[in-house]
């Protein structure tokens, strides 16, 4: 079982006992063990991931940036929230849907500032819900990798 696996089942644990505040905690631990974003150590890192994440293009040096989920982690636990009270909550739902909703990138804290805290009201009625869309709307642009 892999670290990420590890993190994985706690985000379970935490789903199944409906203890979503603590799902929070989990989900960055879990992507970069996901993605290697370890020190050497073998913990998750911020500075890996810093230095490693997809970058706003304003972004000339990482110095006094942040890391900023594309869609927000309260939005993500909402949407395990709903599954669950559909009674459609699997291991496999819970897996794909953070797999699928869980990307970070790196932006300027003036870039934040501009970011809407949630994803606009309509992303959620949708059935095809674009990672982007909260940064296409503040007009930022990410290098992908």
């Amino acid at each position: 079982m892999t670290d990420a696996d590890i993190e994985l089942q706690h985000i379970w644990l935490e789903v199944q006992t409906q203890r979503w505040q603590n799902l929070s905690r989990f989900l960055f631990s879990y992507y970069c063990y996901k993605h290697n974003l370890v020190s050497k150590t073998n913990r998750a890192c911020w500075e890996t991931a810093r230095a490693t994440l997809p970058v706003s293009t304003s972004i000339k040096t990482r110095n006094n940036t942040v890391i900023e989920p594309l869609v927000p982690e309260e939005a993500i636990v909402g949407l395990l929230k709903a599954i669950s009270k559909d009674g459609d909550m699997t291991f496999d739902a819970m897996t794909e849907t953070v797999n699928t909703f869980l990307h970070y990138v790196v932006i300027s804290k003036k870039e934040k500032a501009q970011l809407k805290q949630n994803m606009p009201a309509n992303w959620y009625q949708q059935q095809n819900k674009p990672v982007t869309v909260r940064f296409e709307q503040a007009g930022i642009l990410i290098l992908s990798e």
